[in-house]
């Protein structure tokens, strides 16, 4: 269930649209088994990353989130079907849903090889997000 997805160049064209030239982008997933991240878009540096969250956080581990004999909280008959513990752990562990990014004469302001990820630890169902540029 771990995917991982460049979104800069929607980011980019969410900026555009909204004619903004100063200001602040906020991209955020209002979700609770993902998380968007800006790191490289790099394939050694993406199988590490996999292989580290798989290291930290085995599917094949226990998890209360998913025990039905135990879990009564937040439960929607979709969630009984696939086990998502581990994507709930995975998304604590890199923190916020969200990240903001200045923006300058109407663009980005990343780094030369910074990129908008949208990590997606779960996957069995389809997730969106939300993009917010603000200024003038």
């Amino acid at each position: 269930g771990l995917t991982v997805t460049d979104i800069t160049d929607e980011v980019r064209d969410a900026v555009r649209e909204s004619g903004i030239q100063a200001g602040i982008c906020c991209v955020y997933s209002p979700h609770t088994t993902c998380s968007v991240r800006i790191n490289e878009w790099e394939r050694g540096f993406l199988e590490d990353f996999a292989v580290m969250l798989k290291r930290l956080v085995p599917t094949e581990h226990y998890y209360a989130h998913d025990d039905w004999d135990r879990r009564t909280e937040n439960i929607c008959p979709e969630d009984m079907d696939f086990g998502n513990g581990h994507s709930h752990c995975m998304a604590m562990l890199l923190g916020t849903a969200g990240e903001s990014v200045p923006v300058r004469d109407g663009e980005l302001c990343l780094g030369t090889w910074q990129r908008v990820f949208y990590a997606e630890f779960d996957g069995q169902r389809r997730k969106r997000v939300v993009v917010k540029a603000m200024g003038m």
